[in-house]
C-alpha cells in the first residue's frame, strides 16, 4: 500500500503545482480565472475574487503536503491533505457536471489560460482524480510503516507524476482527436 500512496502523491503534486502555477502565473491569469469563477454564478456568501483566491490558496496548500516526505511532515498531514484534495475534486467535479448540463461555454482555466470550454471531459477528469484521491486515502489509512526501497518509492512517484502529467494535459490530448476543420478546395 505505501507505494500506491507514493504514486498518488506524484499523481497529486504534479497536478495541483500545475494548477496553482497555471492560475497565479502573472496578473491576467489569475484575472481570468476569477472570471470563470464569475461565470459559473455559484451560490454562496463570497464573491468571484476572494473564492478564487481560497481556491488558489487551498490548491497551494496541497503541494506540500504531497511533497514533504514522511521524516518533515506526520502522517496526519498527508490524510489531511488527501481529504481536501478530495473534497476539492468533487466541487470541480459537480462544477463541470453544472457546466456541461448548461452548455455554456465558460473556459476551464484549470491549469492556466485556456479557451476550451468547461464540460464533460473535465468532469471525467475530475471524477479520475477524485478516484486517486480517495485511493489514495484509503491506501494511507491501511498501510504500515515506510519499509518501501527508495528505487520502489521513486518509481511509484514517477508513474503517479506522469499519469498527473497526462491528466493536465488532457485538452491537449483531446484535441488530437477531435475533427480537423474541412478545407474546401476551389
Amino acid at each position: 500500500m505505501e507505494l500506491v500512496v507514493w504514486a498518488v502523491r506524484g499523481c497529486l503534486l504534479l497536478v495541483f503545482t500545475r494548477s496553482v502555477l497555471g492560475k497565479v502565473q502573472n496578473p491576467a491569469a489569475f484575472a481570468e480565472f476569477t472570471g470563470t469563477v464569475r461565470a459559473l454564478r455559484l451560490p454562496g456568501p463570497l464573491p468571484a475574487r476572494p473564492l478564487a483566491a481560497l481556491v488558489v490558496t487551498a490548491e497551494a496548500a496541497l503541494v506540500p503536503a504531497f511533497a514533504l516526505p514522511g521524516l518533515l511532515a506526520p502522517p496526519t498531514v498527508l490524510v489531511a491533505g488527501l481529504a481536501i484534495a478530495a473534497v476539492l475534486l468533487a466541487s470541480f467535479t459537480a462544477l463541470a457536471v453544472v457546466a456541461a448540463r448548461d452548455g455554456r461555454p465558460t473556459p476551464c482555466r484549470c491549469f492556466g489560460r485556456t479557451t476550451t470550454p468547461l464540460g464533460a471531459v473535465h468532469a471525467v477528469r475530475n471524477s479520475i482524480l477524485l478516484a486517486v484521491a480517495v485511493t489514495g486515502l484509503v491506501a494511507a489509512a491501511v498501510r504500515g510503516p515506510d519499509t518501501g526501497a527508495p528505487v520502489a518509492v521513486l518509481t511509484a512517484s514517477l508513474a503517479g507524476a506522469v499519469l498527473g502529467l497526462l491528466v493536465t494535459a488532457l485538452d491537449d490530448l483531446a484535441a488530437l482527436f477531435r475533427p480537423l476543420p474541412r478545407k474546401e478546395t476551389p
